[in-house]
């Protein structure tokens, strides 16, 4: 309710501008005879008190030399007039007292402004004075709307159409198309469904069967147009009429639509939906969350619903309407003002209400709600409307026109004529400039330079190609526009200066209005949103690291690695200790095998699961024999375990596997200047993003694209935070770089536009086409997958496969093995012949000794 309040105080200053805006000019009055300014004094109703004052009015133009400045009296419709709980009694009071408070020396109001009230209707004209209804129903609480209120009020102009003949407009549809029934819902209080009841009253006057069921705002609306469309399916009907006056208030339309999608009747191609809303508003048909979340853009059935303004697409947001009536109410004032002088004769310092309303009821104008006249009652006359279907692929497309005048509903109603905006040998969608401008940010994949050795055309925009220029080629063949691509100031994307609140890069031109569209690998960013409009998402992404790839460490002795240095240690003091055991068991035993140089190589033996010459017999020797050799099994199969994993898995060196490691790392870091990953990290939502902004500051890691940040990478200069995507595609192309980390800031690309773009709702249904014709996912396919060149499968192949690098150790040790064995060898031969030689001379030396120290023999 204070949105409401708020929306109408909004509505009621806007008319007071408005009225001002148009009534401007300098010098003395040339209409009347005294030269002199007449007071002016407008009445402008409002709901609630908003504590609003107007100061410093001006006019302009020729009323400006005939009128003093206006004086604004807001009205409050309980607080001044007590209409609610007073009826027409205390007006006229209320009338006065407000006109002392706000007006002073004016003596009484020349004009009213605001919503129909019976009760004041009545007191104005009863003091002639002109009432210019701004809506045939007042604000929350009504005494009677002009539906059932049919006076021919002589003081009254209407400003928006009657709601009867909005009525007939519908009922005149129904003829058309030789529907016999409907189901009708409409608001219980009887109060708001007025309009209601008389749209109910015409079509059965016309043989048109009506199901009426009337939804309690008050209790759960849901569970009540459930029971609605449940009956609805049950008795096989194929229209349903939802009227609600006050939707704003009710929002019966977006409970419905919500319910006719659980129930999947929006699939449904021979159901038709008549939404009825006479102040024209219809919010849930014109917001953009509500028809993507309930996937209007998909509905099979038909979405209808008059208008008598500018439709969604031509600029209409949540509002308008109140808005266009509020602009136009105060056209009318304007020209109504200067009618009045062209009428006046005499030298009178007041204005005569009589011609005044005379001047209001003689307007002719093109407003914003259309061609605006009157007849002799003040009724609007000769006003259009438009049928238009809110759903499906047309979306916002017109069915049909009606006009008021005609004798059968086939003169009034034209199912057949088409918009000219709306031609399909129209090569342009009407609702794009005749040129629209495309800046980019050049970035891999998303838009590149074609290379000058091409032998395509590289001029305009064949100059560029990548995943965005393919994407707005398919944009193209939709929504059919003409298109410019050109490339934004400096490369940026845009950052928001916050001391002057000025934007560059693409943002900036957006806001200069320099480019109708922002594309490429632009994030979606709550910042960004609050100065231009975004598409919905495109593609998904995030921030993560691009790195050089670890390089494998390689050495000879891997096959040591699978056990620590003190496991190696513990299995040889663990042999030796065995050995030594054995040794002492076998020590006493007459016939004694295991002497020391057997137990060593009986431990060595069993370690190396050889096995040994012969085994201990007593049974302690055996006992001892089966524990270690339980020991080496375990141990033997461990190491096997252990070696096969280590060999299959790359040594690499120290790398970065997340940005915790590299915050703690000595890496430099750089990222690209001016972009919403910049912006991430400046702010420093954790202690590791602060420290990692400060080695990016620290040691110059701003870079102005992502070609750059990738070179440095390359170099081994830093590691590069950036764009999900374009990480992956540079480790796709680049086989020394590697993506590495879970991203982070999960974010989407879109379409940047200006606030309040026209075209955003067809541009959002386009894409949403392309997405699900699979279209986004052939064009990452091609952009991405199909330009690999480094081939990771056959990497991962590689490392099955064992090589000299990784058992170069096992053959050194064998080398060894057999150089020592034929080193000790040649030393036990050469030794040993040496001995051997030795012993031979000693013995000769001893024979002749022998034989000198003899007798002698004769």
């Amino acid at each position: 309710m204070e949105f409401k309040r708020i929306l109408e105080d909004l509505n009621r200053v806007l008319l007071i501008v408005s009225v001002l805006c148009v009534l401007q000019s300098d010098g003395r009055c040339k209409k009347t005879k005294s030269k002199k300014k007449l007071p002016l004094t407008i009445g402008v109703l409002e709901q609630e008190t908003s504590g609003y004052t107007v100061e410093n009015m001006e006019f302009n133009g020729e009323v400006r030399q005939c009128f003093h400045d206006p004086h604004f009296v807001v009205l409050g419709v309980q607080r001044d007039l007590r209409i609610i709980t007073d009826g027409w009694t205390d007006i006229e009071e209320g009338m006065k007292q407000a006109l002392r408070k706000q007006a002073g020396e004016s003596s009484t109001f020349n004009l009213i402004i605001g919503p129909f009230y019976t009760n004041l209707a009545m007191i104005l004209e009863k003091n002639h004075i002109p009432y210019l209804v701004t809506d045939y129903k007042g604000f929350k609480d009504i005494d009677m709307s002009r539906v059932q209120d049919r006076t021919n009020w002589r003081t009254l102009v209407e400003i928006r159409p009657p709601a009867q003949e909005q009525n007939m407009a519908v009922v005149d549809l129904f003829q058309i198309e030789k529907w016999e029934s409907a189901v009708m819902l409409m608001p219980k209080n009887e109060a708001d469904n007025q309009e209601c009841q008389d749209l109910a009253q015409q079509m059965v006057g016309r043989g048109i069967s009506v199901i009426p069921y009337s939804i309690d705002p008050k209790e759960p609306k849901k569970k009540m147009i459930k029971q609605a469309m449940r009956n609805f399916q049950l008795l096989s009907q194929k229209q349903v009429v939802m009227c609600s006056p006050r939707d704003a208030k009710d929002r019966l339309i977006q409970q419905l639509l919500r319910v006719a999608k659980l129930y999947n009747l929006l699939m449904d191609v021979d159901l038709n939906f008549i939404f009825v809303d006479s102040s024209s508003n219809l919010e849930p048909l014109a917001g953009a969350d509500q028809m993507y979340r309930l996937r209007l853009f998909s509905a099979r059935c038909k979405l209808y619903a008059f208008r008598y303004f500018l439709p969604p697409e031509k600029g209409d947001i949540k509002g308008d309407a109140n808005v266009a009536i509020a602009k136009d109410a105060a056209s009318v004032t304007k020209d109504a003002l200067a009618e009045y002088l062209n009428m006046i004769t005499d030298d009178s310092n007041t204005i005569k209400r009589k011609f005044l309303l005379k001047a209001l009821k003689g307007v002719r104008l093109h407003g914003d709600t259309g061609l605006i006249r009157f007849n002799g009652t003040g009724q609007r006359v000769n006003y259009t409307l438009y049928l238009y279907n809110h759903g499906g692929e047309d979306m916002y497309k017109k069915v049909g026109v009606w006009v008021p005048s005609g004798n059968s509903a086939e003169e009034r109603l034209n199912m057949t004529q088409v918009d000219d905006d709306e031609d399909e040998d129209s090569t342009q969608s009407g609702i794009f400039p005749e040129l629209v401008k495309v800046v980019v940010v050049v970035e891999e994949p998303f838009v590149m330079l074609k290379s000058p050795n091409s032998s395509m055309n590289n001029e305009g925009n064949d100059r560029y190609e990548g995943f965005t220029i393919d994407l707005l080629k398919e944009l193209k063949k939709d929504l059919k526009f003409n298109y410019e691509i050109y490339v934004s100031p400096k490369n940026a994307y845009g950052v928001k200066n916050m001391t002057s609140g000025t934007w560059d890069g693409m943002v900036g031109e957006i806001i200069a209005k320099n480019a109708t569209l922002a594309m490429g690998a632009i994030s979606i960013t709550s910042q960004r949103e609050t100065d231009i409009d975004f598409s919905q998402g495109i593609i998904s992404t995030g921030i993560n690291i691009l790195i050089y790839k670890p390089q494998e460490e390689y050495n000879i002795f891997q096959f040591l690695f699978p056990f620590s240095l003190y496991l190696w240690l513990a299995i040889i003091g663990a042999s030796i200790f065995v050995s030594f055991v054995l040794f002492l068991l076998d020590y006493t035993n007459p016939e004694r095998k295991f002497t020391a140089k057997e137990t060593l190589w009986y431990a060595v033996g069993t370690l190396l699961k050889r096995g040994t010459d012969f085994s201990p017999k007593p049974v302690s020797q055996r006992i001892l024999s089966a524990g270690f050799t339980f020991f080496v099994l375990i141990t033997v199969s461990s190491y096997t375990a252990n070696m096969a994993a280590f060999l299959t898995t790359k040594s690499l060196e120290k790398t970065i596997n997340s940005f915790e490691d590299l915050s703690e790392s000595e890496q430099p870091i750089c990222t690209v200047d001016k972009s919403a990953t910049m912006k991430f990290f400046e702010k420093g939502h954790s202690l590791v993003y602060k420290r990692i902004w400060d080695v990016i500051v620290a040691g110059d890691g701003l870079v102005p694209n992502a070609t750059a940040g990738r070179d440095r990478v390359m170099d081994k200069k830093c590691a590069f935070i950036f764009d999900f995507l374009i990480n992956e595609y540079s480790e796709y192309k680049k086989c020394c770089t590697k993506a590495v980390a879970v991203p982070i800031l999960m974010q989407e690309h879109g379409i940047g536009m200006a606030q309040g773009a026209p075209f955003k709702t067809k541009l959002n249904i386009a894409l949403l086409n392309l997405k699900e014709r699979g279209q986004i996912n052939q064009l990452k396919k091609k952009w991405w997958d199909d330009k690999r060149q480094c081939n990771v499968a056959s990497d991962r192949a590689n490392r099955a496969q064992f090589g000299l690098t990784e058992t170069a150790g096992v053959f050194i040790l064998a080398l060894f093995g057999l150089v020592f064995s034929v080193a000790f060898f040649l030393f036990k031969k050469f030794y040993l012949r040496r001995k051997m030689k030795k012993q031979a001379k000693k013995a000769e030396k001893e024979k002749e000794l022998l034989c000198k120290g003899s007798p002698s023999s004769v």
